[in-house]
């Protein structure tokens, strides 16, 4: 057994410098450009509430492209509460009904 971690760490070590050796060799700095769209969210009583609360991790693209232009009360709330119980977000509940209120006033079609 002994035998078998020897050869594992060695084969690693061997690993890491050939990586270490072939990424300093090519230092080419490589860039992409990815698009920007400047949303102009519509303005609301609880506007600051959402930016602050979803837009840390979303942009409003794709917040409001999940809705796939079905929206209203029942699917805002069930968004919100979502990312509040699946994904953990750490949203209060009263910042919560805000969110849901801002989003019923602003992006509801129903």
């Amino acid at each position: 057994m002994r035998f078998f971690k020897k050869i594992l760490i060695s084969t690693l070590m061997l690993n890491t410098i050939l990586i270490s050796s072939s990424k300093a060799q090519d230092s080419q700095v490589y860039s992409i450009n990815l698009p920007y769209y400047d949303w102009k969210l519509k303005e609301g009583k609880y506007k600051l509430v959402f930016e602050q609360n979803c837009l840390m991790c979303h942009s409003p693209g794709y917040v409001f492209g999940q809705s796939k232009g079905k929206t209203g009360k029942d699917m805002w709330r069930t968004v919100v509460y979502q990312m509040i119980n699946e994904f953990k977000a750490p949203i209060s509940k009263e910042d919560a009904e805000k969110i849901i209120q801002y989003l019923n006033e602003s992006y509801s079609n129903q």
